[in-house]
């Protein structure tokens, strides 16, 4: 399931809007830089990385590496704080997303 909602930095009390989660049918992949990828859970295909497509690629052929800044990929990573890049976050939903 996706969420949206308010997060608030533990490290430096910044409180910014975010979207993180996965979508119906797709998993989500978030990299050391916030690049995000969406992967269909039964077959491995990369159905977007920043929303854009990249035409049939699967996880295992960027072996679990981030296709435009080559950090690794980790499912369940929240979106890192925009000031001091930390990600142990407090978070206010402020819903989910279907």
């Amino acid at each position: 399931m996706a969420y949206v909602g308010n997060l608030i930095c533990q490290d430096c009390g910044l409180t910014f809007t975010a979207r993180w989660g996965s979508f119906a049918h797709a998993d989500e992949y978030r990299c050391e830089n916030d690049h995000v990828l969406h992967v269909e859970p039964d077959s491995g295909e990369v159905v977007a990385v920043e929303g854009g497509s990249v035409g049939g690629r699967t996880l295992a052929d960027f072996f679990g590496r981030c296709p435009l800044c080559d950090t690794e990929l980790a499912c369940g990573r929240m979106p890192s704080c925009p000031v001091c890049r930390g990600r142990d976050h407090e978070v206010l939903l402020a819903g989910t997303l279907d």
